[in-house]
């Protein structure tokens, strides 16, 4: 089949490369040129400067000869002559959310794509295809794509919703070998469509339904892990650290032997990062307050608040209970990315720490084994700009500074009590994702303070 991937970023790329891999004729398109360039030139280094993504590169390097990266329109309009489906992987920030449709970027680009729809097939639209998305959007999207489209003078196509469920560091095996693949479509044509591009997929793993169900189900999916973060640092954890005595792993461990209790989301951690888990919980707020749902939007507001609650009180627990002052304070930040597996740093609680040291005075020698690039980028020629210090490993960046604050779960830094025993005390320890659990005994009597989530201070 001939796929069209509007939107070349992570989820666009990952889909494109795993869809050219099992044999379909792939474009991928995006109006960043840059990015682009990368990813066609078929270079490890180059992509993966893009987007990090394990076998991300080496799959894109491989089917060359059934994939394409471009951002000319002309090669785009060309190759619509031939298109079966087309999967939108566009941006849907949450700050979009509430504008008007017709200023969200999906919408813009819809405009400009419509153009370019009317002209295919010498401009007798006679070739039928489906326009399906990909990303994450509010409930009804399909519904409105469908009129806009309509609107702009586009002909002989079908609207439906596939959305991922990829989890970042694992997306290229979560894309060939799918817990489910739900085919959101309001036609039969529709369906056999898609059924046909997934055909080396198990039909058991099919889950047909509504565009309007499909939409549904990826953001209520997200809510479901996110509140159970959320929930499991707001309760077991904070239990952990209010009540002396108790250990955090014991309590996991008790507590996810019962087979109705997954081991999933049961974890304790200074934020539920990434571009998604906040964002669709905002879509559903939204979408809660256009009904008369009072304790929906409480919970709703309860979970999204309740995240940013945990980063802001692990910071806080510095100045609370080590009494440390960050100004003039040398702090090395361990990872950057909002999780291990990947370069992304959306939502990471690396970005607002780094803000608040910065109001604080302090100055930052960060490092990450992918992330640090995009982590400096985002400060690019902001005043938080001029106290960091991006470093090329984790010793680098622990000489010399008065804290450390473990920002990402990156299998690396659960080695790191050798290094942060040859530094000089006072110390001051804070472990957002208790990396160093089994060493704070050893760590605490050897005179290091200790902040950790799931755990009450540990003075040295």
């Amino acid at each position: 089949m001939n796929i069209l991937i509007i939107g070349a970023g992570w989820v666009g790329a990952t889909h494109a490369a795993v869809l050219a891999s099992t044999g379909h004729n792939v474009c991928a398109y995006d109006v960043n040129k840059e990015k682009i360039a990368d990813l066609e030139s078929g270079e490890e280094a180059r992509i993966e400067r893009n987007i990090y993504e394990p076998e991300l590169a080496h799959v894109i390097k491989e089917h060359k000869s059934n994939l394409k990266f471009t951002s000319d329109l002309k090669e785009l309009e060309k190759f619509l002559d031939t298109t079966d489906v087309i999967f939108l992987c566009l941006p849907t920030p949450a700050h979009e959310l509430e504008l008007p449709p017709e200023k969200r970027s999906l919408y813009i680009a819809l405009k400009s794509l419509s153009e370019s729809l009317c002209k295919r097939n010498n401009k007798t639209q006679s070739k039928y295809l489906l326009i399906a998305t990909k990303s994450t959007t509010p409930i009804g999207t399909a519904e409105l794509i469908k009129q806009k489209l309509e609107f702009h003078g586009v002909k002989d196509f079908g609207v439906g919703s596939n959305p991922e469920f990829l989890v970042e560091g694992k997306a290229i095996e979560n894309s060939q070998n799918p817990d489910r693949v739900i085919i959101g479509v309001s036609s039969t044509k529709d369906e056999e469509l898609l059924k046909e591009i997934y055909r080396h997929l198990s039909s058991s793993k099919f889950k047909v339904c509504s565009p309007k169900d499909a939409e549904a189900i990826k953001l209520l999916a997200n809510f479901e892990l996110f509140s159970r973060i959320v929930m499991t640092y707001q309760v077991t954890g904070r239990f952990c650290e209010l009540i002396p005595g108790l250990t955090f792993e014991n309590i996991f461990a008790g507590l996810t032997g019962d087979e109705r209790i997954p081991k999933w989301g049961h974890y304790t951690s200074l934020y539920a990062g990434g571009s998604c888990f906040k964002k669709d919980a905002e879509n559903l707020l939204r979408t809660a307050n256009q009904h008369d749902s009072h304790y929906t939007k409480e919970f709703l507001k309860m979970v999204i608040e309740g995240n940013e609650d945990q980063l802001q009180r692990f910071y806080e627990r510095a100045k609370k209970e080590a009494k440390i002052t960050f100004k003039g304070k040398r702090i090395a930040l361990l990872g950057t990315t909002f999780k291990q597996g990947t370069n992304d740093v959306r939502g990471s609680p690396s970005l607002p720490l780094t803000e608040w040291l910065y109001k604080d005075g302090a100055a930052i020698k960060a490092y990450d084994p992918k992330g640090g690039e995009m982590y400096k980028n985002t400060f690019k020629n902001k005043p938080e700009e001029k106290i960091i210090t991006v470093c090329h490993n984790m010793q680098e960046a622990l000489k010399d500074t008065d804290a450390c604050i473990i920002c990402t779960d990156w299998p690396e830094f659960k080695f790191i009590t050798q290094h942060i025993l040859q530094l000089k005390k006072p110390y001051l320890i804070m472990d957002g994702r208790r990396c160093l659990a089994k060493d704070y005994k050893e760590l605490n009597k050897a005179g290091f303070s200790i902040i950790a989530v799931g755990s009450p201070y540990m003075p040295g």
